[in-house]
């Protein structure tokens, strides 16, 4: 077998059915094999949309790839691999490169910058594990090794494929990779689990918080049993939102500190006993560190440690301890702390009335059903939308660590591919749109039905409350009219209440091509939670 179908064969039994990309001379034929493999390759507009649109998939389906050429097409991926690895998405980031052949006597070939080696040490800051396959002998190892890490880690990883080597045969003696130890302190599981019992019997106002890293590994079953057996209250972060279906009768919102409804921050902050489940502590997730939880009351799960107040147990896995947990709880008393779900108000138009964020955020919840992912861009998008039930697990996507614009639309096509039963919703500002737009041609192309909504404020709302000026104004763009570019879809513009229902409304049928919806705003309108983010914002940047 050669190194390019054994490759194809690897990427297969990670269960993908789908990459993402863009060819060039250096990786041209392994393109092609691609191209003619049993994956379905899908040609993106640019590089950077192609690892956003991987990034989203891996989110859904657990595993991506994005693969593209040397130097020019590798280095735009720079930025989406960065967001893949802050945010702990598995994207395989595959690059052509020069053959080994040729960078004999380091000869000055198109897309070279310093050295041969540029490109990878720029991504060995970014991924769990890198590779140039440049060796026959250990070509096929290496493929499993990086590909073994990503599904560990939970990171992106790096493959070089020199273009010499795409067809040269693989030596197949040495394929296994061997499974780092997983090592497990019993001792330490044990006394975690006498501790956090003792707190959970004494709590009379516990709440649980589930992170995004009960997500990303798979553990949201485990999570269910635990709510199952508590009967406790939960929320989740900003980047966990859609851990599990938000219409479970435990949940009651999304905390993000100070940036959260009142009575939500204070059933956390005012809890006795907050176990929180795999969190990420961002600043963005804790409304600029404006959160207030006592460590003397938490409990906090971690990949490899459990946090009991001020005692860490190491070399004790979210895993084995929830595992354990569910085996072990008992509540010896019904809990009757039960706080108030948030819940917006049912959105009904007003004739005529000028739509605002806050309304339209409260019209696209009337809109969401069980086959809905909604994709927030990072700024008012995100923030308003968190205050949307979303119906089922996974349904929610944005990378609000990383907090990279112009991911939304090109990983509204990563999604779709993922879970082709579920329509994309995203939530876009103009600004962002202006950047990856381009990838509605995509979903034309490929039959997909993502609907856009543009947060059309005339530019970068989100940096406004913080330092104004003609910088964040952009060139106005009639977004309804893209449609006609791309040469299929629908787009509307609309002023007011009644007009955006009735737009969502004919999206909703439009099922073979994107729809976008332009919904003018005005200048410096914006959610409630942007503006008490941005307070805090302003007073760090701000001299």
């Amino acid at each position: 077998m050669k190194i390019g179908e054994y490759f194809i064969k690897q990427l297969r039994e990670t269960g993908l059915k789908h990459v993402f990309g863009i060819q060039g001379d250096y990786v041209l034929n392994f393109y092609s094999q691609l191209y003619k493999s049993r994956l379905k390759l899908i040609n993106t507009c640019d590089e950077q949309g192609a690892g956003f649109a991987a990034d989203a998939y891996a989110r859904v389906a657990g595993f991506g790839a994005v693969c593209v050429t040397y130097g020019v097409g590798g280095l735009k991926l720079a930025n989406s691999t960065a967001q893949a690895f802050a945010e702990l998405s598995p994207v395989l980031v595959i690059s052509g490169a020069p053959g080994v052949a040729e960078r004999e006597h380091d000869a000055l070939l198109h897309h070279k910058v310093r050295s041969f080696e540029t490109q990878l040490n720029v991504f060995k800051e970014m991924t769990c594990a890198q590779t140039v396959l440049s060796d026959a002998k250990t070509a096929a190892f290496e493929i499993n090794r990086v590909i073994a890490k990503i599904k560990e880690t939970k990171r992106p990883g790096y493959i070089e494929l020199p273009r010499d080597m795409v067809d040269v045969e693989i030596d197949e003696s040495n394929l296994t990779v061997s499974a780092e130890p997983i090592t497990l302190d019993k001792a330490a599981l044990s006394e975690a689990l006498r501790e956090v019992l003792d707190m959970l019997k004494s709590a009379k106002r516990p709440i649980i918080i589930g992170g995004a890293e009960m997500h990303r590994f798979n553990l949201q079953p485990l999570f269910l049993e635990f709510l199952k057996r508590s009967g406790l209250p939960f929320v989740t972060g900003i980047l966990s939102k859609s851990l599990v279906s938000e219409n479970h009768p435990q949940y009651i919102g999304v905390y993000a500190g100070g940036m959260s409804p009142e009575h939500v921050q204070k059933a956390v902050e005012n809890s006795d006993c907050v176990i929180a489940l795999g969190p990420f502590v961002t600043d963005l997730a804790t409304g600029i560190f404006t959160h207030h939880i006592d460590i003397k009351k938490s409990i906090v799960m971690m990949p490899n440690s459990v946090l009991v107040k001020h005692h860490n147990y190491l070399n004790v896995s979210m895993k084995h301890f929830l595992e354990n947990l569910n085996k072990s709880i008992k509540m010896t008393k019904k809990i009757k702390f039960k706080p108030k779900k948030y819940e917006l108000a049912p959105f009904i138009p007003k004739p005529g009335k000028k739509i605002t964020v806050d309304r339209l955020i409260a019209c696209v919840n009337t809109f969401l059903d069980d086959e809905t992912t909604v994709i927030a861009e990072p700024g008012d998008p995100l923030f308003g939308s968190l205050d949307l039930c979303v119906h089922g697990a996974t349904e929610f996507i944005s990378p609000a660590y990383y907090a990279s614009i112009g991911f939304a639309v090109p990983a509204s096509i990563g999604a779709q591919f993922a879970a082709p039963d579920r329509r994309p919703l995203v939530l876009v500002g103009d600004g962002s749109f202006q950047m990856t737009g381009v990838e509605l041609s995509v979903g034309a192309r490929y039959g997909l039905s993502p609907i856009v909504i543009v947060f059309n404020n005339g530019g970068y709302g989100t940096f406004r409350p913080m330092i104004d000026g003609k910088f964040n104004d952009i060139q106005p763009w009639r977004y309804a009219d893209i449609v006609k570019i791309i040469g299929k879809g629908e787009g509307y513009t609309v002023l007011t209440e009644e007009e955006l229902s009735n737009a969502l409304l004919r999206a909703k049928k439009n099922t073979t091509s994107p729809t976008i919806i332009d919904v003018r705003l005005e200048k410096y309108d914006c959610s409630e939670r942007l503006k008490r983010l941005t307070e805090k914002l302003k007073m760090r940047v701000s001299p």
